[in-house]
């Protein structure tokens, strides 16, 4: 495929694309782990055809890499908390240097794990390296990295669950109203679940009709004590769970970004 032909392959993809931007005009390119984070990134890098400074928000950092001809030159420039940036930054992406190759990786596979929403600016190219380093293609990397380009994203619920792991003390996850997991001290849990969770099903379903799609429910007053309980819905999955409810705005910001 030459240049021309691949650009042209680019452009109506992207036309095409129902594209969700963010604050700022940047564009959403992955949420609550889907698609893969790393996956994403390497998607945008394999996307760009024309020189460009490509500007990742992930989370708390920005991180700007250049990539022209699907391939990456290297990272120029990275703000905020990002431990290891010294020996990547301005540094050409090569198998002849391993040692950056594998702290390129290792930066933005830790960032990008982290991030629960990860976006994307395309901006002016800024210059690394000379006239002859290209980098490395977006295959090239996914293999050097150990990222599966192919990698589906986990069900909503399994990500929503792993990402409170620290903030959720007890839980019963159900598929299709049968328990297949519990944590901690499920008794309270089990007997709101058999004793409340069908009536207010009933009366939900005869307040609102339109019931489909994800729904995330607080408990208030279900527990004692300082824990909050809350129940979480998503097709024939439900998880009734209690939380330390100094956690509630990140529950509820995590479980937003993985089910939008």
């Amino acid at each position: 495929m030459n240049d021309l032909t691949a650009l042209a392959t680019k452009l109506a993809a992207l036309i095409a694309e129902d594209a969700v931007f963010a604050l700022g005009g940047a564009r959403v390119i992955s949420q609550g782990g889907a698609p893969p984070a790393m996956v994403a990134i390497l998607r945008e890098v394999d996307d760009t055809v024309l020189e460009r400074t490509l500007v990742f928000g992930l989370g708390d950092v920005t991180v700007s890499m250049v990539a022209a001809g699907r391939r990456l030159r290297g990272i120029v420039e990275v703000e905020g908390d990002a431990p290891g940036v010294d020996a990547v930054i301005d540094q050409v992406l090569t198998r002849d240097a391993p040692d950056v190759l594998k702290s390129a990786g290792k930066l933005l596979t830790t960032l990008a794990d982290a991030a629960t929403q990860i976006t994307v600016r395309s901006t002016p190219v800024r210059p690394i390296g000379g006239s002859g380093d290209a980098g490395l293609s977006a295959t090239g990397l996914a293999k050097e990295w150990g990222v599966d380009m192919d990698a589906r994203p986990a069900p909503p619920m399994e990500r929503f669950l792993a990402a409170n792991t620290d903030a959720i003390r007890s839980m019963i996850y159900l598929e299709a109203g049968k328990v297949v997991e519990t944590v901690g001290d499920d008794a309270p849990l089990q007997a709101i679940w058999d004793e409340q969770i069908a009536d207010f099903r009933k009366r939900h379903k005869a307040l609102k009709a339109a019931t489909e799609g994800p729904m995330l429910v607080c408990l208030d007053g279900a527990l004692d004590g300082a824990a909050g309980a809350a129940l979480a819905m998503i097709d024939d999955e439900a998880c009734v769970f209690s939380y330390d409810e100094a956690a509630l705005p990140t529950i509820v910001g995590s479980w937003s970004a993985i089910t939008a």
